[in-house]
């Protein structure tokens, strides 16, 4: 490390008896690990490929009677070593689908009362910017090919 030593104003006195500024040589495990998990933040922007984003999917119920059912399906992603969460707050669904999308997760799941129906989830995809419906089986298959694949 060339940074650190003239930061710090580290000299040595050399054989000819000149002040000379040190090369630092370290090791700092959990520095590395900070400055890769900055690096990715940076380069991503926080908006995470799904494998390693921190939280995957969030759950939005339209309505208390649908927490049952976004519990049910966050029950099944856990199963699957997926991360996720509910946002169930007596905020306006609008509320909780703007603060859903800024956590840059790849997929909020909007559920209401067709949903909880036909079994299926209404899927707001960050990265392809798309809204569409999937059986609960289907959206099943495509997080773990995506966990699986680990594309960026």
């Amino acid at each position: 490390d060339f940074n650190l030593p003239q930061r710090f104003n580290v000299e040595h006195v050399a054989e000819d008896n000149t002040r000379k500024q040190p090369v630092m040589i370290h090791r700092a495990i959990l520095g590395s690990f900070e400055r890769f998990i900055a690096i990715l933040t940076e380069h991503y922007a926080g908006e995470f490929p799904f494998f390693i984003a921190p939280t995957q999917v969030i759950f939005v119920p339209i309505a208390d009677d649908h927490v049952a059912y976004a519990k049910t399906l966050k029950n099944r992603l856990i199963q699957e070593e997926i991360d996720s969460e509910i946002y169930d707050r007596n905020d306006s669904l609008n509320k909780r689908i703007r603060l859903a999308e800024k956590q840059r997760v790849p997929y909020v799941v909007i559920l209401g009362d067709a949903e909880v129906t036909n079994k299926s989830v209404a899927i707001r995809d960050r990265r392809a910017k798309e809204q569409y419906n999937l059986t609960i089986d289907e959206f099943m298959v495509k997080l773990s090919q995506q966990l699986k694949e680990g594309k960026i």
